[in-house]
């Protein structure tokens, strides 16, 4: 059972911290290509080169970072290598950014906190790897069986993606506002219906959950509408 919860956390923490590298390429995209387009912000055009290569490989280590929950959802080989490498690859610009930017601007947010919440995954990741740990939770045990679980983990993960992009314009907002314009408020339809569609693709496999949960336990109704359904 306990191998089942850290497996689920797992699950959710890096669906979470994958949202997190997307939001934060995307949120970077001002700083790295139009910095001289805001005077808050001209300070940074010298390193636009290097903010413009950390939101490349910060958007990529997002995209790795969703292909090793699918992985970890369907226990398939390697997902707990590309989420230690998409976690790293995540530090690693974060690192970089928080430099530079403390550097010129004498601020870090809202990077400092896709740096420490990649560094926490990253060591609850590397935890599970402790071989007592790791036999119980069966992340690439396929011949175990599932019980859905790793399916409702997966939808509890997008479902808290969905909410965090929903609500990016409150937590980031105070560090992407120039003279009271929050300009998070710019990708405001982009982000919403982002949101939105997380949220729905993670109710499904819940949905989906519940229904057979139903099912299972009425079987003897089930049973009794199919056979009127026949006769009909």
């Amino acid at each position: 059972m306990l191998g089942k919860i850290l497996r689920i956390i797992g699950i959710i923490l890096i669906g979470l911290a994958s949202a997190l590298m997307i939001l934060g390429g995307i949120g970077t995209v001002c700083i790295a290509w139009f910095p001289e387009n805001w005077e808050s912000l001209a300070m940074m055009a010298p390193y636009k080169l290097i903010f413009q290569t950390a939101v490349i490989f910060t958007i990529l280590a997002g995209i790795l970072g969703f292909w090793a929950t699918i992985k970890l959802i369907r226990r398939k080989h390697n997902g707990w290598n590309l989420a230690v490498i998409a976690l790293l690859l995540s530090l690693a610009t974060a690192g970089t950014k928080m430099y530079f930017s403390n550097m010129a601007r004498g601020g870090v947010a809202p990077t400092n906190i896709r740096f420490f919440f990649s560094l926490f995954v990253l060591v609850y990741f590397l935890v599970l790897r402790i071989p007592a740990i790791w036999d119980k939770v069966g992340f690439e045990k396929r011949d175990q069986p599932d019980e859905g679980l790793g399916g409702l983990a997966g939808g509890a993960a997008a479902i808290v993606a969905g909410g965090l992009t929903l609500t990016v314009h409150l937590w980031a907002g105070p560090s992407h506002t120039v003279n009271g314009v929050n300009y998070v408020e710019y990708l405001h339809t982009e982000l919403m219906v982002a949101g939105v569609a997380l949220i729905i693709l993670g109710l499904i496999p819940l949905v989906q959950d519940l229904w057979c949960t139903a099912v299972s336990r009425h079987p003897t109704e089930t049973l009794e509408i199919a056979t009127v359904d026949n006769r009909t």
